[in-house]
């Protein structure tokens, strides 16, 4: 099926309620946090110039993004998370017109750990434009933080999503989003990924670049 390059109906985001135990989940995503920042630290995969945008976010995982993918961590509440987003991309598919199965989606997620003064994202988008990529994110640790998006579609109407933990969202790629900053005690944590046709990956090359995986 070909890429659709305008939009075919109005935005809409997708969610889920989840029921995740997110102390568990933080304590385990903070432990695979320390793992990255020791890799770092000893040289391994530093950090390169076109990482450095990255950086202002505060979070080495996000910077690493590239270099693994979230969903091959073994988790249960990971687990439920997957199983979550791929019926949300099913029905975002149905809603726009597109069949899930021959599209053949792969999801590439990482993890975002910000602590105070250090979470600021500033705008920015995944891509795409428009169905059929998707992108979106999952809060650990995310109230009370807003994300605004503005969508690409509607003159950059400004939509803030208040965010609310357990909860995930799927989007269509091309609309700029952004984070204000975290001033809140322990750190904000949310997983985020990107959601692509098999189709785009091999054209562009993305398959060897990062940890791509079915979506099933």
């Amino acid at each position: 099926m070909e890429q659709i390059n305008n939009p075919t109906r109005e935005h809409k985001f997708f969610e889920r309620h989840l029921d995740n135990d997110l102390d568990n989940l933080s304590e385990f995503l903070s432990e695979k946090y320390k793992l990255i920042n020791e890799a770092s630290l000893r040289g391994v995969n530093g950090i390169g110039e076109d990482d450095k945008y990255w950086m202002e976010s505060g979070s080495l995982s996000t910077v690493k993004w590239r270099e693994y993918n979230v969903f091959q961590l073994y988790h249960p509440a990971i687990h439920n998370l997957y199983n979550a987003l791929s019926d949300t991309v099913k029905e975002a598919c149905e809603y726009y017109g597109l069949d899930f199965y021959s599209e053949r989606y792969y999801v590439q997620g990482w993890f975002n750990i910000n602590h105070s003064n250090t979470g600021k994202l500033d705008w920015h988008d995944h891509g795409g434009p428009f169905a059929p990529h998707f992108h979106g994110y999952y809060c650990v640790n995310a109230e009370p933080s807003i994300t605004n998006y503005k969508l690409y579609n509607d003159n950059n109407r400004l939509v803030e999503n208040v965010n609310k933990n357990n909860r995930l969202i799927v989007s269509e790629m091309g609309h700029p989003h952004a984070m204000g900053d975290w001033g809140w005690d322990g750190p904000r944590i949310t997983i985020a990924y990107d959601i692509e046709p098999v189709k785009y990956l091999i054209e562009n090359d993305l398959t060897i670049e990062q940890h791509w995986i079915p979506l099933i």
